[in-house]
């Protein structure tokens, strides 16, 4: 657990003071175990979808775990473990999350807010008094990044990184775009348990099979529908091909 989360924090307070009584505590890790399974979830299925639509890229992933797990792996390099799914040892592993996450974000808005006092007017649009602001990701503001809908994990090289310094495509880059588990004391308390668990998941699965979709009609994430709540993939039926 993330020791400055607020769930660590709680903990904390009700283990000396009883501030935080244990049917409240209850409720915030009864909190945090569903936000977490669910989030998970659609993370692990946007990434294999976007692995189904990019061979290319799901052939390059293949490669280097392959060539980690000879290297690192437990059991004679046979088995997955914490050094194989490391940034230092699967760089392009992470790389693939980084661009699931900004193509497809966890969640659909960055934020709301309520408009609950007056009626205002911002950069000529009026918001009435009681309405509901969406702030939406960037994710696909070409202003902001280059051909967007395509998939293309090589955009967070350190190369790609300091081709965005002094430009305003470098807010990409900002901490609170990395990964949908946000930053500081209100940083998902679970997110290095849930980033291993998606890393570890898509890992085994890319070394053992081959994956791809049966409807050789899907070539796009324009041909994929989704649940919002957190967004999550429709998923077409996947055809799991045995590399062994």
């Amino acid at each position: 657990m993330e020791k400055a989360s607020y769930l660590a924090g709680a903990i904390e307070r009700q283990r000396e003071s009883n501030d935080i009584t244990r049917d409240e505590m209850a409720e915030l890790c009864l909190i945090a175990l569903f936000v977490g399974v669910d989030t998970t979830s659609s993370v692990t299925a946007w990434n294999l979808v976007h692995l189904a639509l990019n061979p290319e890229c799901q052939e390059k992933l293949h490669a280097e775990l392959v060539e980690s797990l000879n290297a690192k792996g437990s059991d004679g390099g046979t088995r997955l473990n914490a050094d194989v799914i490391g940034k230092k040892v699967s760089p392009y592993l992470h790389l693939c999350f980084r661009e699931s996450h900004r193509a497809t974000p966890a969640f659909g808005a960055a934020m709301w807010k309520g408009n609950s006092h007056n009626e205002i007017e911002i950069h000529g649009e009026t918001l009435p008094q009681g309405s509901m602001v969406q702030m939406g990701h960037i994710s696909y503001d070409e202003d902001y990044i280059d051909e967007p809908k395509q998939f293309r994990p090589e955009r967070w090289t350190a190369e790609g990184v300091a081709s965005r310094k002094g430009t305003k495509s470098e807010v990409l880059d900002h901490p609170f775009m990395r990964d949908p588990f946000s930053q500081g004391a209100r940083r998902c308390p679970g997110s290095r348990v849930a980033t291993n668990e998606v890393q570890a998941m898509i890992s085994q699965l890319v070394l053992d099979w081959k994956i791809s979709f049966t409807d050789e009609n899907i070539n796009s994430l324009d041909d994929i529908t989704y649940d919002a709540g957190p967004i999550k993939p429709i998923i077409p039926e996947l055809k799991f091909e045995s590399r062994h």
